[in-house]
């Protein structure tokens, strides 16, 4: 039996095997290093959206949106709600719904869908001059002026403050609940 050629092939082996553990340590350390990389990477992302009815751009960062895309939201949300005539007034509360809540849609669209036949049967058109924003954590304040008229006639010529209460979840932006503000207080009085 050849012994030179039996030990050169486990000499070999040993090598290789070094080789190959070192190479599986440097590819661990490849993966660890990409990984934290990539956290870092998505931690530090923006994404800027350019929706065709917002009035510019809008950033998330961290998850959180710039106060301009949520005042732009809301300028919307109040001229859906509040601004609306006999021929229109369905179209935009079905569009309103939109953002509600899943757990809010229902009691919501009992209310806005209510308020739409109502509209449509005593022909009132309403208008929301909107004059400031307030914005909080998880709540949206707008104060403004509320025109209402049945035909040529002015109903209501008076100021409201209007109150949504929102949430942001994976970066959609959902109404919990939409009310005026004098009319929050009673509730909160009551219960």
């Amino acid at each position: 039996m050849k012994t030179n050629i039996f030990v050169q092939k486990t000499s070999n082996l040993f090598v290789e095997n070094r080789i190959l553990k070192f190479i599986i340590v440097a590819l661990t350390l490849a993966v660890i290093f990409n990984s934290f990389m990539v956290y870092r990477a998505v931690k530090y992302q923006r994404v800027v959206l350019i929706p065709p009815t917002m009035t510019g751009t809008v950033e998330f960062i961290q998850g959180r949106p710039t106060d301009g895309y949520t005042k732009d939201l809301s300028r919307r949300i109040v001229n859906l709600a509040a601004t609306y005539s006999p021929p229109t007034a369905r179209i935009q509360f079905e569009e309103l719904l939109s953002y509600y809540a899943p757990e809010s849609y229902p009691e919501a669209s009992k209310a806005w869908y209510s308020l739409a036949s109502r509209v449509e049967e005593s022909q009132v058109s309403s208008v929301f001059y909107l004059q400031t924003i307030k914005l909080g954590d998880d709540d949206i304040e707008m104060f403004g002026n509320l025109k209402q008229f049945a035909g040529d006639t002015l109903l209501e010529n008076s100021s409201k403050t209007y109150l949504i209460k929102y949430r942001l979840q994976d970066g959609r932006f959902y109404i919990v609940s939409f009310k005026e503000k004098f009319a929050q207080r009673q509730e909160e009085e009551r219960g």
